[in-house]
């Protein structure tokens, strides 16, 4: 502990500022990027998170200042300006962060579709731009022979200075804490209403027939209702593929006759409904481990960001005549990578586009097993040749963006009957 940092202290800090700063910055510029020109990106959670990066973009404004607006003194121009941004814009990454856990629970909860959540994004304007607003205006004008200016010296920048230390606690990190609770909470109970359903999922076997529905919140915010039912069959010896279907017809003659049994057809469904339950399943368990992952890096971004700068400034209203030389170079390390985190939660929810952007950037072409195709059936002839639905004996296969050993079992032996 000191009662003031060297200059060689204060050079280290200003270089680790500005570091730190970068590394958001080129963040931003790639949310901002991306989720403008291409449409894949563009999902609910990233126009939260796109939102943000404008208050992020503009923070670092004022980190990159760094110490310049110190220098130029607390009456000047530039500090006050350093001072405005920061206290607008360094609250608000924790309240959009509330903002999209919001945005979670009315997804699971309330069955919000995406036209509903951008009906709510004024309402998220309104609190994490429009009130921080309010207070860094009203900061500017506030300035009394005792204390002087609220935005002084704050010893890594422009911001709030010691004599009004108050004030960061009071409308800065408690407001910042609240909005971390709340969010922490309704991820909880969100990830409890995840797990919940993919263990009737996995437990289906024993159970009555049931809805469920089953989705990831983060990377899409369309719900699968996915129908579970008991079926007692008794399976054929040889293999059925999902979606088989065995019609024979006579083309030389008008009258002809369906070959396939009711057994053969109720056994077809069986095995249909336990391949779909089977993948049901599979969803369920990818839908509760992407949660699981952008969950945590949400948990993990924001006590990162915020605990070592609370501690910050707790001690300094306690000790306002010392400065705590670990926790100010931690916090001059974690504010201004509030963007970082935030471009690293935006690559999490967008992985199959981020692949996409970099296989189109470096080899010029998109790799097609890495691109979701939308179904098509197609017909083909025993020679695996493209036919038109008018012949006998001919493969309908419905191709999706399986792999190529999982794709053969969604196709069956069809013959079309004119």
């Amino acid at each position: 502990m000191a009662a003031e940092l060297t200059p060689h202290q204060l050079h280290d800090l200003e270089t680790t500022e500005r570091v730190a700063s970068c590394f958001s910055v080129t963040g931003t510029i790639f949310i901002m990027l991306t989720f403008t020109f291409s449409p894949a990106f563009r999902k609910p959670i990233n126009r939260l998170i796109f939102f943000a990066s404008w208050g992020n973009a503009l923070c670092n404004v004022a980190t990159l200042m760094s110490q310049s607006g110190i220098r130029a003194g607390p009456d000047s121009h530039l500090c006050q300006f350093q001072g405005f941004l920061i206290q607008m814009f360094l609250p608000a990454d924790a309240l959009w962060n509330l903002a999209m856990a919001i945005n979670v629970y009315m997804t699971l909860f309330r069955k919000y579709n995406a036209q509903q959540l951008r009906a709510l994004e004024w309402k998220y304007q309104i609190m994490c731009y429009g009130l921080p607003f309010v207070i860094a205006l009203v900061y500017l004008f506030i300035d009394t022979p005792n204390r002087g200016k609220i935005y002084g010296d704050a010893s890594l920048w422009c911001w709030i200075s010691i004599k009004w230390v108050i004030l960061r606690i009071a409308l800065v990190y408690i407001p910042a804490w609240i909005a971390i609770l709340v969010s922490f909470t309704l991820y909880a109970i969100s990830g409890h209403e995840i797990f919940q359903k993919r263990q009737q999922l996995r437990a289906f076997h024993d159970s009555p027939p049931l809805s469920v529905e089953v989705a990831n919140p983060f990377t899409s915010f369309k719900t699968t209702e996915v129908e579970i039912t008991r079926e007692l069959a008794s399976l054929p010896s040889r293999n059925h593929d999902p979606y088989t279907v065995k019609i024979s017809a006579s083309t030389k003659s008008p009258a002809f006759s369906d070959v396939a049994t009711t057994e053969d057809l109720t056994s077809t469904s069986a095995v249909a409904k336990q391949y779909r339950s089977n993948r049901a399943a599979m969803e369920a368990n990818t839908a509760a481990w992407g949660y699981t992952k952008v969950a945590l890096l949400f948990f993990v971004s924001l006590l990162i960001t915020w605990v070592p700068s609370s501690i910050n400034r707790v001690y300094s209203l306690i000790h306002p005549d010392l400065v705590s030389i670990p926790f100010t170079y931690a916090s001059a390390v974690v504010l201004p990578l509030m963007g970082f985190w935030n471009t690293v939660i935006y690559i999490t929810t967008s992985w199959s586009a981020c692949k996409d952007l970099f296989f189109k950037a470096f080899f010029g072409a998109r790799r097609a097993h890495l691109v979701p195709r939308s179904s098509t059936w197609k017909t083909r002839d025993h020679r695996g040749r493209s036919r038109d639905g008018d012949g006998v004996g001919v493969k309908m296969c419905k191709e999706s963006s399986l792999s190529d050993s999982t794709r053969g079992l969604a196709c069956g032996d069809v013959g079309s009957v004119v």
